[in-house]
């Protein structure tokens, strides 16, 4: 079917995307910036990530718009022992990417962080029970194990911005803030899942970005850009369980599901026969 046709363009297109993405932050890194880590003046660099950036999610939007449009369901997610194990991995980096800021004897974390971080490990465990628990019981109870992870997501986000508001350099933060930005809106849409009222097709679309955007970032860990190793978790952790989401959409079952035919009108019943008129007595 068609909409099979896209999914396939799509799970390849999103790592080509990626990949490109990252080779190009990794050679920006190498030779645009100074020693001092700024871009010179006049420098097209910044222009040229946010036209790459704009280009990629652009195709993988195209694409995603001949997905098919049947509202989601929880069953539109796989129970096999591989996407099992990338939900454990996921919410097991969320936890420990939170939980490693709290256990560094220096420098003392404001109250705003200290919440954050407990945030973290609660949907880290959220995540965790999503992964593991059985599928009755995830069916059941994934609109509240989501909701921590929704609310986390928009909290980090912000918290992120008050750190970067203080740097004026947009090329270090681009990729982060383009892949948490994707992160949040898709921990709100899976919520809807569970609802029976998930949109497919922008539920692959973000987690497929989440996922670019989470590799055009790893470059920063070995440029010196990163900001530590729990952010790196952190970051990648929720960007793995989005990303698994993503693909799990493109899944054939489920873009070669149709509507569920609609119920036939009831027959009207046969009107009653004329009663004839009686005849005159003689």
């Amino acid at each position: 079917m068609e909409h099979t046709k896209y999914a396939r363009l799509l799970r390849a297109a999103a790592p080509l995307g990626a990949l490109l993405l990252m080779l190009f932050r990794a050679v920006s890194l190498k030779i645009a910036l100074d020693e001092a880590g700024l871009l010179p003046l006049g420098s097209p660099v910044l222009a040229l990530t946010l036209l790459l950036c704009a280009a990629v999610g652009c195709c993988l939007w195209l694409l995603s718009l001949r997905l098919n449009r049947l509202p989601g369901r929880e069953d539109c997610f796989s129970d096999g022992p591989a996407v099992l194990a990338l939900r454990l991995a996921a919410g097991a980096a969320v936890f420990f990417g939170a939980l490693l800021p709290l256990l560094e004897e220096h420098g003392e974390l404001d109250r705003a962080e200290q919440v954050i971080c407990w945030a973290g490990m609660a949907s880290g465990l959220a995540l965790v029970w999503l992964g593991a628990a059985p599928a009755p019981f995830r069916k059941r109870w994934c609109f509240w194990l989501r909701m921590p992870v929704s609310v986390y997501s928009v909290a980090a986000l912000i918290l992120r911005f008050q750190d970067w508001s203080h740097d004026p350099l947009v090329i270090h933060f681009t990729p982060l803030l383009l892949c948490w930005s994707c992160c949040m809106v898709e921990m709100m849409l899976l919520s809807g899942y569970s609802l029976g009222a998930g949109h497919r097709r922008s539920g692959a679309l973000f987690g497929l970005l989440t996922g670019v955007f989470a590799c055009m970032a790893l470059p920063d860990q070995f440029f010196g850009q990163s900001s530590g190793l729990p952010e790196l978790l952190t970051t990648l952790g929720l960007a793995l369980w989005c990303a698994a989401a993503g693909f799990d959409l493109l899944r054939s079952p489920v873009q070669t599901e149709q509507p569920a035919p609609k119920p036939e009108p009831e027959a009207a019943p046969a009107p009653e026969a004329q009663a004839l008129p009686e005849e005159k007595s003689e």
